[in-house]
């Protein structure tokens, strides 16, 4: 008879669709195991845009899967990483899975092809700080609509005109199958994004050893060593979900190269800035670009 592994998932079609991928993936690999899925809907699905705030979007989307997890009803759970706090209950261990998704921001539009196209009074949606901060620098007279929920109830804000423009991932819009209606890819120069954006993880509990040794001989080790990083340094400036901070590795040859972005709420005052370490010395790199950060001021912008 073949063991179950259960799997904790969001109820949305996107976490679902992050979820059958990871499980398709598995089932290539572990042919001796069924999957159950455990769709369950989370804290950050249902509460209120003001109690989202106040408790920084800590946790909120991966609270009701991690006891899951405690209570024994799951073996693991699927999550995006950039929902992800930067300081894991030490209960709990993540590993990215699979490889990582197109990382940039995109705009969707009816109206407009581009950023550089809209006016300077264009209604533009997203529920996101980082981006917020962003589109304020690109022109201070763009109107912010903060739109949250799933990708179809954003979509659909954006078809009743509540916004001439909306800024997403480009990740989620991929996984869903809803490419085509991607208007612009943004430069990752321009927009950085979120830490750990287009990466799915699989998170477990530390003292599972036999899911962490089945989870560990099919992460994707390069890619977690890109995000441990990221992660890293958004959590040596004291970050959370409601910071406009953007971080992004990449490994070229034999370094690792961080690009990292700081705001203030307005959009006005930011830090960008490039980090470059050889891949043998990579396990500080977070930290090290995170502390240059707090000398060159991250912290007091991130107060204002």
């Amino acid at each position: 008879m073949q063991e179950t592994i259960k799997i904790a998932t969001r109820k949305s079609p996107l976490a679902l669709a992050q979820c059958n991928l990871v499980v398709e993936m598995f089932k290539n690999n572990l042919e001796d195991y069924n999957f159950e899925l455990i769709p369950t809907i989370t804290s950050g699905d249902s509460v209120s845009k003001e109690t989202f705030k106040a408790n920084g979007g800590k946790g909120l989307f991966i609270k009701e899967l991690e006891n899951s997890l405690l209570k024994g009803k799951a073996d693991i759970a699927v999550h995006s990483l950039k929902d992800v706090p930067a300081i894991l209950d030490s209960r709990f261990e993540i590993m990215p899975i699979l490889d990582r998704e197109c990382p940039q921001d995109i705009m969707i539009s009816n109206k407009f092809e581009s950023l550089d196209a809209m006016p300077k009074n264009a209604k533009i949606g997203t529920s996101s700080p980082r981006r917020m901060a962003l589109l304020r620098a690109v022109s201070t007279e763009f109107k912010i609509v903060e739109i949250r929920g799933n990708i179809e109830t954003r979509l659909k804000k954006l078809e009743e005109g509540k916004c001439d423009a909306m800024i997403l991932a480009a990740a989620g819009l991929r996984r869903l199958n809803l490419e085509k209606k991607i208007t612009q890819y943004i430069s990752v120069s321009n927009f950085i994004p979120s830490a750990g954006q287009g990466v799915l993880c699989v998170e477990y509990l530390k003292k599972n050893k036999e899911i962490k040794k089945l989870v560990n001989n099919l992460a994707n080790h390069e890619l977690n060593m890109c995000v441990t990083q990221e992660r890293e340094f958004v959590k040596t400036i004291s970050g959370d979900c409601n910071s406009p901070i953007g971080i992004i590795s990449e490994i070229n040859k034999d370094k690792l190269i961080l690009h990292g972005y700081v705001s203030d709420i307005k959009g006005c005052d930011y830090i960008k800035s490039k980090y470059e370490c050889s891949l043998k010395n990579h396990d500080q790199a977070g930290r090290i670009f995170g502390k240059i950060f707090i000398k060159q001021g991250a912290k007091k912008l991130l107060r204002l």
